[in-house]
C-alpha cells in the first residue's frame, strides 16, 4: 500500500464557460488511493477574485485523524522562452471527524490568478496542474490522550513561511499603524502604514521619517505625509510590495493599462530605492514588449537606471526581425533625436560586439 499518489489535469487559459461547469463550478480529478484512504483533487477555475483554487478532498469514510502533505504545481511549457514550472506550493493538512457522505476539502483558495496562466501554457492554450498527496505514516487517534509521545514521531513537517501573507493583511488594516499618506491630492481616505516596516525596506522612507522626527523634536505617535505627485493606486501597490516582497497577483491584467501601471510602479520603485521591485516591473514589461513600446521602455530604463532592462531593449531593437519596424516608429525617432541622442552610438557599439 502506497502512502502517496499523484494526479494531474489540464485547464484552459481562455475564459471558462461557467454554464459548462458542474453546479459547484469545480473540475475534479480521478479518485486515487494513498495511505489506505481515497482522495481526489478539486480545481475551481473561477473561485475568489479571479483566482484558481486547488483543493484536496478526503473521499473515504474515516473516523481517525488523517494528516497529509499536499503539493500543487503548474508544470511544463513548450515555449522556447518562459518559465517551465509555477512555484510549487506545499502545506500540511489535517482531516478530522470526517462524516460519511461529506467530503472534507482543504488546500489553496488563491493558488494562481487566471491572468497569469498564459505564462505557463502549452501551445494548445492549456496548462497542466500537478497535485501530490503524501499521507504521514500512521493515523492519529481521535483521542488526543491516545496520541503517541512526540519523540516517537519520525519527523516534523514544517509549513512554508507565511510571513508575506500575514504582513500583507496589515496593508488593508489600520491596526497599529503610525503613519498616514495623503497621495496625489485624492479625496480618498489617507493610506495607513507602519513606519518601522517602511523604514526597514526603504532607505528613503527611513531618512524621511528620521527627518520628520528631528523637526518635531519628538517621537510622534502618528505622522501625516503628503505625496502630491503619485497616484494612490501606484502608491498602494508599492506599499503592498514592501510588506509582502511580491507584486500583487493579477497586477495589470486588464491588458489595456498594464504597461502604464507598471511604468508608474517602476518610477515609484526608483524613487524609494526598491531595487527588487524595479526588477520585477522590468521583467513584466519585457514580457509585454513590442516594436511599438520598446522605445518607451528604453527611455524608462535610462531615466530610472535599469541597466538590465536597457540591455534587453537594445537587443530587441537590433534583432533583424524588429529593427526595420522599430526605427520607423515615432516614439523611437523622438527618443534618439530629442531625448537621448547618445543612444544611437551606444547601439552601434552593441551591434559591433554582436557581430
Amino acid at each position: 500500500m502506497s502512502n502517496s499518489a499523484v494526479v494531474h489535469f489540464e485547464l484552459e487559459c481562455s475564459p471558462i464557460d461557467q454554464d459548462a461547469l458542474p453546479f459547484d463550478r469545480a473540475i475534479y480529478s480521478d479518485i486515487v488511493s494513498a495511505g489506505g484512504h481515497d482522495w481526489r483533487m478539486a480545481c475551481t477555475p473561477e473561485d475568489v477574485d479571479g483566482f484558481v483554487s486547488v483543493y484536496l478532498e478526503l473521499i473515504s469514510d474515516d473516523k481517525n485523524v488523517v494528516t497529509v502533505i499536499f503539493d500543487a504545481a503548474i508544470t511544463g511549457s513548450d515555449q522556447v522562452v518562459g518559465p517551465s514550472c509555477f512555484s510549487r506550493r506545499r502545506t500540511v493538512l489535517v482531516y478530522i471527524n470526517h462524516r460519511p457522505g461529506e467530503y472534507e476539502r482543504s488546500g489553496f483558495a488563491r493558488f494562481i490568478h487566471r491572468g497569469d496562466l498564459g505564462e505557463y501554457a502549452w501551445s494548445n492554450g492549456r496548462v497542466t496542474v500537478m497535485c501530490a498527496v503524501s499521507v504521514l505514516d500512521g493515523d492519529t487517534p481521535t483521542s488526543i490522550a491516545e496520541a503517541p509521545p512526540l519523540q516517537e514521531k519520525k519527523g516534523i513537517a514544517v509549513l512554508l513561511s507565511e510571513i508575506g501573507d500575514h504582513l500583507g493583511c496589515l496593508v488593508d488594516s489600520a491596526a497599529l499603524s503610525d503613519v498616514s499618506f495623503v497621495v496625489g491630492g485624492d479625496e480618498a481616505p489617507p493610506l495607513r502604514a507602519h513606519r518601522a516596516i517602511l523604514a526597514a525596506r526603504s532607505p528613503v522612507f527611513k531618512a524621511q521619517f528620521c527627518g520628520h522626527m528631528l523637526e518635531a523634536n519628538t517621537d510622534a505617535p502618528s505622522l501625516i505625509i503628503t505625496v502630491p505627485d503619485m497616484d494612490s493606486e501606484t502608491f498602494k501597490t508599492m506599499l503592498r510590495f514592501m510588506y509582502t516582497d511580491n507584486l500583487p497577483a493579477g497586477l495589470g491584467h486588464d491588458d489595456e493599462g498594464e504597461d502604464e501601471a507598471l511604468l508608474s510602479l517602476l518610477a515609484a520603485a526608483d524613487r524609494y530605492a526598491l531595487d527588487r521591485l524595479k526588477l520585477l516591473c522590468a521583467l513584466k514589461l519585457l514580457q509585454n514588449m513590442t516594436v511599438d513600446t520598446v522605445a518607451t521602455l528604453l527611455d524608462c530604463a535610462e531615466t530610472y537606471n535599469c541597466p538590465d532592462l536597457k540591455t534587453m531593449c537594445i537587443e530587441f531593437v537590433l534583432d533583424d526581425e524588429n529593427f526595420d519596424k522599430v526605427v520607423l516608429t515615432d516614439s523611437f525617432i523622438d527618443l534618439v533625436v530629442t531625448r537621448s541622442p547618445l543612444l544611437l552610438a551606444e547601439m552601434r557599439n552593441v551591434a559591433g560586439d554582436i557581430q
